[in-house]
């Protein structure tokens, strides 16, 4: 019943995540990506896909989990850099190649998902949306799991202060982000 529903579903992709964790096959793993998507998809029409540390996920097998989800339906794709890992242009490289080599890329919205082990959450984000991304997935005062996330204030404010180089909008009205922060 929510005004906007939206079911987030996905699944680990890094060779980390495909044999130590899981400890499957990547065909498996694709199996499993579009199994999601299509239960999700009888349930809600916008349906986002994420693809767990994809960060350390090999561009060409990531492209094929992309690929596949998309073609079940999947109308969001979450590129997270779960750990941290990834430096602003090994992420934005990473965007970049999904947006050139994925059939379908146009059926869905890139998403990102960065986390700030290495103090590059935001770095990574903003990289993110300068190659193909149209979403970014942030946090208040960027508070997450171990260092935390990509800051909402910063990427507001990066946009806004930086339109220059870099041409996107938010809806946020950034007087009162140290009111939310504080409340936070």
């Amino acid at each position: 019943n929510a005004k906007h529903p939206r079911i987030h579903t996905g699944i680990g992709t890094s060779d980390q995540h495909v044999f130590t964790k899981i400890k499957t096959t990547r065909e498996d793993i694709i199996v499993r990506s579009k199994q999601a998507v299509k239960w999700a998809k009888k349930h809600v029409e916008d349906v986002e896909f994420y693809a767990e540390d994809a960060g350390r996920t090999d561009n060409e097998f990531l492209a094929q989990v992309i690929e596949a989800v998309i073609a079940e339906g999947a109308t969001v794709v979450n590129i997270p850099d779960t750990t941290g890992y990834c430096l602003p242009e090994e992420y934005g490289a990473k965007i970049k190649y999904l947006m050139e080599n994925v059939k379908g890329i146009e059926k869905a919205i890139i998403s990102t998902h960065c986390h700030n082990d290495l103090g590059l959450a935001t770095a990574n984000s903003i990289a993110g949306i300068q190659n193909g991304a149209r979403q970014i997935e942030c946090t208040i005062n960027g508070l997450g799991e171990r260092a935390g996330n990509a800051s909402l204030e910063e990427i507001v404010m990066a946009i806004r202060t930086r339109a220059d180089v870099l041409p996107y909008a938010t809806q946020i009205d950034p007087k009162f982000l140290v009111r939310a922060s504080k409340m936070v």
